[in-house]
């Protein structure tokens, strides 16, 4: 998974580690049920809230707007049930009992940590497809669903030009948003954290279960400028730092995008 690391050194950034689940979390507004509703960037489920971490190290995901569950086996039925009140969508399912659900972008490990609550058991709850080897197929309601004109996806992944691109983008994001605030526990003490890609190198490119045509997570070894509080990143020294880009092909745009 991934970390944000708060390490001042001489009013500089020594290593950070930005996680893609809180990027793409600014500016989301899910919407809840009955069961379950959104307050900031808790979750409450039936009444239990169920807090993001306020930490140094915010957690972060393998699999962006989506958790991978493993009910008991004894409660699959109870699964299902429970999945259907919260008003999630069932993307797709593996023969050994993986469920794929897709949930509010900045909300999966806060519904990882609900479900596997509210399941028990031995059931399993994550947001880190490399814990959860599945291969889950989609369910036939969803394969029949109706084709988004444009363009179709390329077979072809992501280009080293697209995946560069993408990870400029998805730092200008961030600064478009004004930065990403993080509290220390340490202290209490909040942080705001800034950052600019100077340059960014394709590693690879892979399919994640339940992926569709055109759905890629590329990695990158990117050359980051990063400091917080009222700072400049484009004045700061680029330090290396491996990302994980979620990427997916735009129909209409005829173009890979970032996934969110």
């Amino acid at each position: 998974m991934h970390f944000v690391r708060w390490m001042p050194r001489g009013g500089r950034a020594a290593s950070w580690l930005l996680s893609v689940a809180l990027l793409v979390g600014c500016g989301s507004h899910p919407q809840g049920n009955e069961y379950v509703q959104y307050q900031g960037t808790a979750l409450v489920v039936e009444g239990n809230a169920f807090a993001r971490e306020a930490t140094g190290d915010p957690p972060g995901t393998n699999l962006p707007g989506r958790v991978v569950v493993k009910p008991d086996s004894d409660n699959m039925d109870d699964a299902l049930v429970l999945i259907e009140r919260y008003g999630l969508p069932l993307e797709g399912r593996s023969g050994e009992g993986w469920l794929l659900l897709k949930v509010p972008t900045g909300f999966e490990l806060q519904w990882a940590t609900a479900l596997a609550s509210q399941l028990g058991g031995r059931s399993t709850a994550t947001t880190d497809s490399a814990t959860a080897p599945m291969a889950v197929v989609p369910d036939v309601a969803e394969s029949k669903s109706a084709p988004v004109a444009g363009a179709p996806a390329p077979d072809d992944e992501p280009s080293a030009a697209d995946v560069r691109r993408l990870a400029m983008e998805m730092y200008e994001r961030l600064e478009d948003a004004g930065g990403l605030p993080i509290t220390l526990t340490a202290t209490g003490r909040s942080a705001t954290i800034h950052g600019k890609v100077f340059d960014a190198r394709k590693e690879s490119c892979r399919r994640l279960p339940g992926a569709k045509p055109g759905e890629w997570e590329c990695e990158a070894e990117l050359m980051v400028g990063l400091c917080s509080g009222d700072c400049d990143p484009s004045a700061e020294e680029p330090l290396p730092k491996g990302e994980r880009i979620p990427i997916h092909w735009d129909p209409a745009q005829r173009r890979f995008t970032l996934d969110y």
